[in-house]
């Protein structure tokens, strides 16, 4: 009898505390200070932190002594906002590409071990690749993704205490120094911007924005660089009138981008969606668009 009430209980406790879980996990977008990577080093991951001068030491300092305001989460990290609107500091998540602790160091029986060996070994690769783009990003497209500064290496900043508040306004105070983020500028989303400039008749200012955004990607293929994340609706946002890419995660090198075809596909698939919506929008700029991409057909 003793055994069926303790049982009763755990099930009734856990089927209280699921839900009671569950909707907090949803208040705080799942974001807690233990789920914010802590810098690290590996000899399979580049060990990337800006150079800074004094200066621009300085200005880092100040830009983090600011309060952050939680405003979202992607797949690969939690983003809070400066109190001045001017910047976006994004907190690297400690997310499923690290396996718990328990599956990194215990064996298992029989074929499961090569099976936990696997596992172990894509989300490695996954790992490695992820950090191969932010590399990618800071050496060669630091300007075009409105990065100011990288952190993913303990020791530049000692001194400096995060003061973040959460979802639900729960304020946490951290040290910068023992976690891994960048900070971006500050932009609006592509897609509605660039609507509302054509809605208002603003054409000449949507052109200029679409010849931004053609140099850019031809800037990219140029460097043999590719983006797996295939679009431009969640990756690409205006900077002061200004066209930049704030998705960073999902960079590669592509040695195809090299010849004109390859860098002709690239750029008719990279922007196949964008090209669709923008001719239900306003067909004649979206035949200047193509035209600018030097590609006579769209896909």
């Amino acid at each position: 009898m003793k055994r069926i009430k303790l049982f009763l209980w755990i099930v009734l406790t856990t089927s209280s505390i699921f839900p009671l879980y569950r909707f907090l996990h949803k208040q705080t977008d799942g974001f807690t200070p233990s789920k914010i990577r802590t810098a690290f080093l590996k000899d399979t991951i580049p060990h990337l932190s800006s150079s800074l001068s004094v200066e621009q030491q300085a200005e880092i300092q100040s830009i983090l002594s600011q309060p952050l305001h939680y405003i979202g989460r992607g797949g690969q990290c939690y983003a809070f906002t400066t109190s001045d609107q001017k910047y976006v500091v994004k907190l690297l998540k400690y997310n499923n590409n690290y396996p718990k602790i328990w599956f990194q160091l215990f064996s298992f029986p029989g074929n499961l071990e090569l099976y936990r060996k696997q596992i172990l070994e894509r989300k490695q690769k996954k790992l490695e690749g992820e950090y191969k783009s932010y590399q990618i990003a800071l050496e060669n497209l630091q300007e075009e993704t409105g990065i100011i500064y990288m952190h993913l290496d303990a020791g530049s900043l000692p001194e400096v205490q995060l003061e973040l508040f959460d979802k639900i306004r729960v304020r946490h105070h951290l040290s910068a120094d023992a976690f891994q983020f960048y900070i971006q500028k500050k932009g609006i989303p592509f897609y509605p911007k660039l609507e509302t400039l054509i809605q208002q008749g603003q054409l000449q200012q949507a052109k200029i924005a679409l010849d931004e955004m053609t140099a850019y990607l031809k800037k990219r293929c140029q460097k043999q660089i590719a983006d797996k994340d295939n679009g431009i609706w969640r990756n690409f946002a205006f900077c002061e009138e200004h066209p930049f890419q704030i998705d960073i995660g999902q960079f590669v090198y592509d040695p195809s981008l090299s010849s004109e075809k390859g860098s002709q596909e690239n750029l008719l698939l990279f922007t196949r969606e964008f090209r669709n919506w923008l001719k239900n929008l306003d067909p004649t700029l979206e035949n200047y668009f193509t035209q600018s991409l030097s590609c006579p057909e769209a896909l």
